[in-house]
């Protein structure tokens, strides 16, 4: 009994001690909501200039690409799946796994490894490549 006693005053006093002791600190709840007194409190504090602020921002996918970036990529993204034809993936220029794909030409293909197709997510995880990119990989993966 008197530990249900205990409780009841416990919670009690709490419940009137926990909203004075939030709403102490808030002295903003006791100023103005007028237009200009709330434009007041919302004014910024500071500014940030980035430098070179005004100029155009660089580009993450360089424009020209090299006579390998075809190569490059499928060694840096391609192969872990197309080395081994892991999900279905069409082994690196075997004819087989090729043959089929290759009836809708370069385009066609460019146009499924961006959408992605199957196991294969979108860009085949390198959201940074250019299409020209993936295009000279798919060129570089099909057989010659």
């Amino acid at each position: 009994m008197k530990d249900s006693i205990r409780i009841l005053l416990t919670t009690l006093l709490l419940s009137i001690a926990i909203p004075t002791t939030v709403f102490a600190g808030c002295g903003h709840l006791a100023e103005p909501m007028t237009p200009d007194a709330i434009a007041k409190r919302l004014t910024p504090i500071g500014k940030v200039d980035a430098e070179g602020g005004s100029q155009a921002p660089v580009a993450l996918v360089s424009e020209a690409l090299g006579p390998n970036a075809g190569e490059d990529r499928y060694k840096a993204t391609c192969a872990v799946c197309h080395e081994t034809g892991v999900g279905g993936a069409p082994k690196f220029r075997n004819a087989a796994d090729w043959k089929t794909r290759m009836d809708v030409g370069i385009d066609g293909m460019l146009a499924i490894a961006i959408k992605g197709k199957g196991a294969m997510p979108p860009k085949g995880t390198c959201m940074q490549c250019s299409d020209q990119e993936l295009k000279m990989t798919i060129e570089y993966m099909i057989p010659k």
